[in-house]
């Protein structure tokens, strides 16, 4: 009977670790998430720039976050997406390394769209920032307006959460 009991709380061990584990790596884009959200709200350029992958430092600096932040993010935030009128977050995810969140805000017919990724060396997940805001330009203004959005902000290329970079249609 003793070996029964032992069995039984074993597994039971066994069992919340496997649980335990699951859910901590679940919930992993979303602690992510909420770091960037109160980053992106408070103006927390230093935090912005290190939630960056490290294949988009080679093209987006410290000082270029900080432009487009106050160029462009804290206008966008405030006008479309203050955080009070924050209803619901949406996750999405098709690959193992990306996940996609829609964040609506109510009298707001089209999301803050947020991808994370988990590059290959293992740097936790992270925030495109020049992704980001492109993403979110496009979605707003257009393709092309997006690119000239961008363009004025001073950079080149954008980073995608795959790990690639793409040139700025720009003239």
């Amino acid at each position: 009977m003793l070996k029964k009991h032992w069995a039984v709380l074993i597994a039971l061990i066994v069992t919340a670790i496997v649980v335990g584990v699951w859910w901590w790596r679940w919930q992993a884009p979303y602690r992510t998430l909420t770091t960037f959200i109160d980053a992106l709200y408070n103006g927390n350029i230093k935090a912005l720039y290190d939630l960056m992958p490290y294949h988009e430092r080679h093209i987006v600096t410290e000082d270029m976050v900080e432009i487009t932040y106050f160029r462009f993010l804290k206008p966008l935030l405030s006008d479309h997406f203050p955080k009070s009128r924050l209803i619901h977050i949406e996750r999405f995810s098709e690959r193992p390394r990306i996940v996609i969140f829609y964040l609506w805000f109510r009298e707001q017919d089209k999301p803050l769209v947020i991808y994370l990724c988990y590059p290959p060396d293992r740097q936790g997940w992270k925030v495109p920032f020049s992704y980001f805001i492109w993403l979110n330009a496009k979605g707003l203004y257009g393709d092309l307006n997006a690119d000239q959005i961008m363009y004025r902000l001073g950079y080149q290329r954008v980073a995608t959460p795959e790990g690639d970079t793409f040139a700025l249609r720009v003239k």
